[in-house]
């Protein structure tokens, strides 16, 4: 998914134009093509694989910091497009990148063999008096395809279309596609290295491969799991490459993501609740039991306790300062309180109150209270 957009007032221009048709040479080899293709051949055309129909949520975290600056969340589902079996994909990937909100949404439908029938893309990034956002759809035609690029900065908005035909789009990934075939390679169990083409970060087609990375152990919820690792590469034209780094868990599950140079990174918080360890289809969580939380032995999260026991203290005042009628109620209150001392402070609180109300019912006021006195008095 997409993070964000070059800033420079250059590269924004040459961002939104599609200049380049054909991918960019850059010697690929011929034997990850034909990786490529037989990785598609292996692919039914008329099945969905229920395997990879789940959601994944992960939390964007800083790299400098460690802090939680936003979300990711991928869900795959089963659907039909014009009466076609596909798969529906959706992503979103929201957060704060240098104090500035951006993020991306996709929606897209893939067919089994990974080709996109419509995708859907908006991206944004929300600069203080000048916003970039970018709606690209993406739809199968007779002939092959149209992108429909929508772009706005400030309140300039540029729409341009473009048509591709159906051999300059072979072997295409969409960004939609892209996670399906993720999902679909760890699953499968498919670790050799491949190139498909993608639209670049000019919107231009490019070579992408796909290649394993050497797995580790990580230790999640004092459970210690295997992940399996694949490197994204997207070749971009008269660019560095712009390269990803994606461990997954052994069910497909995606454990983090990080683009190489990012300020942030991705990374799940806990065993998803579906998980399941290959080796063992019985295996369970453990419980490790609750044990008591010496908070105050944290400086972490005593510091925490202190700055929000001040933030609520100074809340607290200022409202009574904005409502001094509070301190002449309650004053009143238990003035009449001690005068009366009755037995039930709660009824005689509700008697108390409901004269304020516009719509309590008529009653003689504090009866509770009267009744409970006279019944002391007779009993003295």
């Amino acid at each position: 998914v997409v993070f964000a957009f070059k800033m420079t007032s250059n590269i924004r221009e040459s961002y939104y134009k599609l200049v380049y048709r054909f991918p960019a040479k850059m010697d690929v080899d011929q034997s990850l093509i034909t990786e490529a293709d037989n990785f598609i051949s292996k692919l039914d055309d008329c099945r969905i694989d229920s395997r990879i129909l789940f959601k994944d949520r992960l939390v964007t975290l800083s790299e400098n910091t460690g802090k939680e600056v936003g979300e990711l969340t991928i869900s795959i589902d089963s659907s039909t497009y014009s009466g076609k079996e596909c798969y529906l994909v959706q992503a979103n990937s929201n957060g704060i990148v240098d104090t500035i909100p951006v993020g991306t949404n996709i929606t897209a439908y893939v067919t089994p063999k990974l080709e996109s029938l419509e995708h859907t893309q908006h991206e944004y990034v929300n600069i203080p008096g000048n916003p970039l956002t970018k709606r690209s759809v993406l739809s199968q035609t007779d002939d092959g395809y149209q992108l429909v690029l929508t772009t706005t900065e400030g309140g300039t908005e540029t729409v341009t279309t473009e048509e591709f035909t159906k051999d300059e789009m072979a072997r295409f990934i969409s960004e939609g596609a892209n996670l399906v075939l993720q999902r679909l390679s760890i699953i499968l169990g498919v670790h050799s290295r491949m190139s498909f083409n993608v639209f670049s970060t000019d919107n231009a087609l490019a070579n992408v491969s796909y290649s394993p990375i050497e797995s580790h152990s990580v230790l999640l919820q004092n459970v210690t799991l295997e992940t399996i690792g694949i490197e994204r590469c997207v070749d971009n034209k008269d660019e560095n490459p712009t390269t990803w780094k994606i461990y997954f868990l052994s069910d497909g599950h995606m454990y983090t993501r990080a683009q190489v140079g990012s300020p942030v990174y991705m990374k799940i918080k806990d065993i998803p609740e579906n998980f399941m360890k290959d080796e063992d289809a019985d295996w369970v969580f453990p419980d490790f039991g609750k044990g008591k939380l010496h908070w105050e032995d944290d400086i972490e999260m005593l510091s925490h306790f202190l700055d929000r026991k001040e933030e609520l203290k100074e809340d607290h005042v200022n409202y009574m300062k904005r409502h001094p009628e509070l301190k002449a109620i309650l004053g009143d209150f238990l003035q009449f309180l001690l005068m009366r001392k009755p037995s039930d402070v709660i009824e005689f609180a509700a008697d108390f109150f409901s004269s304020y109300s516009a719509t309590a019912e008529m009653k003689p006021s504090f009866a509770h209270s009267n009744f409970v006195n006279q019944s002391a008095i007779r009993s003295e």
